[in-house]
């Protein structure tokens, strides 16, 4: 592989937010208060920081049994730009999203805290146009080559396939590939060696000329975009209390990469343990990964898109069809985990642990992913492990029934067996 030339970050104006603006609703009016049509606390919003809102947001890490923790995290408010369809005229609005990503480190943290850094930055910031994302392959052509050789000679129809069309109303399929490639190249330009998963969601009210209400809160209709890169996992939690994975993974087992690296590569194997391998890697995406790169090991997102939200608004507007499930929204929460959790947790597990400690301890969000996180370390888990909850519409609205109440039991003395042993 030639040398990438260094390339320096280009910072832009940029409307990154740490904080989001909730609307003081039922305000408790007090006697001296004047709360009239022309009064100031009318319109009145509570500014909070995203990671001080345990209501609304939960996190949390460990490092479990390793010597130190490479996952990182992030979360914002942005601006991205919107199409409006208003009185039968079309225009662009910069419309608040909330996004927030979660990334799985491995040879290092060096990657992971990169993403975490600048991830949301760029895709705010980059301007996405065919004649960019064309000369970013050919930049992957010319300095490495193998794989990206035959990327490049299929530019035309990939970027067909991710062009915004007339129907769009955001340009997050072709954003997102360009700020993915741009970011991996920039990384890779500065001679680093580790690499990262990623799985990033982008959240917005379907409504851009409403800049007020949230996902969260009731008769919202909102959107729901996620990228995937590797093994990371974003679930969410219907109306019923039933987990939904809401992307696959990239690992050497998935058909569709199986398929996408055996036309080029034979590098396919399995170790000692029995576990499925590309090169000496457990996923065939990822940011980073120098020596990989050239094989295969992409940081091409995979991109899925769902309407979520409040569903009498989602019924009266047609959008049942385009929920998860076709179930029609009032969706709960979204998870993400990195596989220190989903390797030892199934989706539906990692779903009951929080509505149970919650139902048991009214827990917020931020308390049930600290508990996802001990329940993991209780059981044995041996992997860095973190946890993101965000909360929706129908927190705290599902069914009473714990599908696996029992199954978690077991594990947790099979765990506490095991730690008695050592």
């Amino acid at each position: 592989m030639k040398q990438i030339p260094k390339l320096k970050s280009i910072h832009q104006k940029r409307s990154l937010s740490d904080f989001v603006s909730f609307p003081i609703r039922n305000y408790n009016q007090q006697p001296n208060l004047n709360l009239s049509q022309d009064s100031i606390y009318k319109h009145a919003k509570l500014k909070i920081q995203l990671l001080k809102a345990p209501s609304h947001f939960g996190h949390s890490t460990s490092r479990v049994m390793r010597l130190y923790n490479e996952d990182k995290y992030s979360v914002n408010m942005i601006k991205l730009p919107i199409k409006l369809n208003d009185y039968g005229m079309t225009k662009i609005v910069q419309h608040d999203v909330f996004t927030t990503s979660i990334f799985d480190g491995h040879g290092g943290d060096e990657c992971s805290t990169y993403l975490r850094n600048h991830l949301n930055e760029k895709v705010e910031t980059i301007e996405p146009t065919k004649e960019g994302y064309m000369d970013l392959l050919k930049k992957y052509n010319d300095d490495i080559g193998g794989y990206w050789k035959r990327i490049y000679r299929k530019r035309s129809d990939l970027f067909n396939s991710i062009e915004p069309k007339e129907t769009d109303m955001d340009d997050l399929k072709l954003r997102l590939n360009q700020a993915y490639l741009s970011l991996d190249y920039e990384f890779l330009s500065n001679n680093k060696k580790s690499g990262s998963t990623s799985t990033s969601i982008w959240l917005y009210n379907l409504d851009p000329r409403d800049d007020s209400n949230l996902y969260f809160e009731n008769g919202v209709i909102s959107k729901l975009i996620i990228s995937q890169i590797g093994d990371t996992k974003a679930i969410i939690c219907d109306k019923d209390g039933k987990a939904h994975s809401l992307n696959s993974i990239h690992h050497p087992t998935s058909d569709i990469e199986s398929k996408r690296l055996n036309k080029f590569s034979a590098n396919f194997a399995t170790d000692s343990f029995g576990e499925n391998r590309f090169m000496n890697f457990a996923n065939t995406r990822s940011f980073g990964d120098v020596i990989a790169k050239s094989k295969g090991i992409s940081a091409e997102p995979d991109i899925t898109q769902y309407i979520i939200g409040d569903s009498t608004s989602i019924a009266k507007n047609n959008l049942t069809s385009k929920t998860i499930g076709g179930k029609g929204g009032d969706e709960c929460f979204i998870v993400l985990v990195t596989d220190g959790v989903t390797e030892n947790a199934t989706d539906q597990e990692i779903v009951d642990l929080i509505k149970t400690h919650h139902n048991n301890r009214l827990g917020k969000p931020q308390d049930c992913s600290e508990e996802v996180i001990k329940y993991i370390e209780a059981i044995g888990g041996d992997d860095n492990a973190t946890c993101l909850i965000i909360r929706l519409n129908k927190w705290g609205k599902w069914p009473m029934e714990d599908k696996t109440g029992r199954i978690r039991e077991e594990r947790l003395k099979a765990g506490i067996s095991r730690q008695e042993r050592r």
